[in-house]
């Protein structure tokens, strides 16, 4: 059953998310022999993203964050892996499409249009191989003089990756919002499944 959690920061979202997983959330084995705990369609809307960015009960320091994961998305260089976001969102595809750009441009020209988008799938790849991108949909939108960004997540570890991905995504939205000179606003995230691992049980009950 869909679920909405309307949160001031990214801590708050994170616990109230990881605590609603652990309480009620399915239980599946999924194609890769993983055993998790998961709910269905997560929206989770975070209304100041640049405050309490990283729990301290998260397994990784803001400071990691910011230097692992801080321009990932903004990085195209594939660096030898299958795939990064980086690459799909800045050198998409043969014809190199920087699609950041775009979006950007796009917002110069009309900061009402609802085409300011940007997506990582690819199926002349992804369709054939094992390692697929988890953050599919990135959508910019004005509203109320402030620039929001909404994604949305195929396939979302809640407590290991979901606090990095809002981390970076701030990066992103400030990035573009810097370069269209339109005040950053919320971020919002779908996660049409959204899990916690086994491996992970005990330490989310903690959270």
């Amino acid at each position: 059953m869909p679920m909405y959690l309307k949160a001031k920061t990214p801590e708050e979202g994170w616990i109230r998310v990881i605590r609603k997983i652990m309480d009620s959330g399915m239980v599946r084995v999924d194609e890769r022999g993983s055993k998790t705990k998961w709910l269905d369609n997560v929206m989770i809307h975070i209304c100041d993203p640049f405050s309490e960015r990283v729990s301290k009960k998260y397994p990784f320091s803001e400071t990691v964050l910011k230097e692992k994961y801080a321009t990932q998305l903004l990085n195209p260089d594939r660096m030898n892996f299958d795939y990064t976001y980086g690459e799909r969102l800045n050198a998409w595809g043969e014809e190199v499409v920087n699609q950041i750009d775009y979006v950007i441009a796009k917002l110069k020209e009309s900061p009402n249009s609802r085409r300011a988008v940007a997506t990582t799938w690819d199926p002349r790849k992804d369709t054939r191989v094992d390692e697929v991108p988890c953050l599919n949909h990135f959508v910019f939108m004005v509203r109320e003089d402030k620039l929001d960004l909404s994604v949305m997540i195929r396939s979302n570890d809640m407590y290991g990756a979901w606090p990095a991905n809002v981390y970076a995504l701030g990066e992103l939205l400030s990035y573009v919002s810097e370069k269209t000179e339109i005040d950053t606003g919320t971020i919002t995230t779908l996660s049409v499944n959204a899990h916690v691992y086994k491996n992970d049980w005990d330490k989310a009950e903690q959270v």
